[in-house]
């Protein structure tokens, strides 16, 4: 699998370095791009064409693995990646909530 290195600097990522770094073919994030599981931030008229954010390269990649490794259809794959995202926002949330907290018991 060919990987591309992406810096921090960089705020997005054409089609064709995200399908090398998520290892797809540009008929795969095509199909992505139409199910809402990766959305350009830049549109041309051929898919080519497309700009990304770097955080789609996370997004696909999970997304392509979903696929391989339990064969579920598009939705379900939406499905998955939209629980995952809430319950990291959870997580981060209680992260947040017991530093708060911690910050409060040793105030008292």
């Amino acid at each position: 699998m060919l990987q591309i290195t992406i810096s921090e600097q960089d705020s997005c990522v054409s089609s064709e370095e995200l399908c090398a770094s998520s290892d797809i073919d540009l008929h795969l994030l095509y199909e992505l791009v139409e199910h809402n599981i990766a959305n350009p931030m830049q549109q041309g008229p051929e898919p080519s064409q497309w700009q990304f954010s770097v955080a789609s390269v996370l997004t696909v990649k999970k997304a392509a693995r979903i696929k391989r490794d339990l064969a579920l259809d598009w939705e379900g794959i939406a499905l998955i990646l939209d629980l995952l995202d809430d319950r990291e926002s959870l997580e981060h949330e209680v992260i947040t909530l017991k530093q708060q907290l911690n910050r409060f018991k040793h105030a008292s």
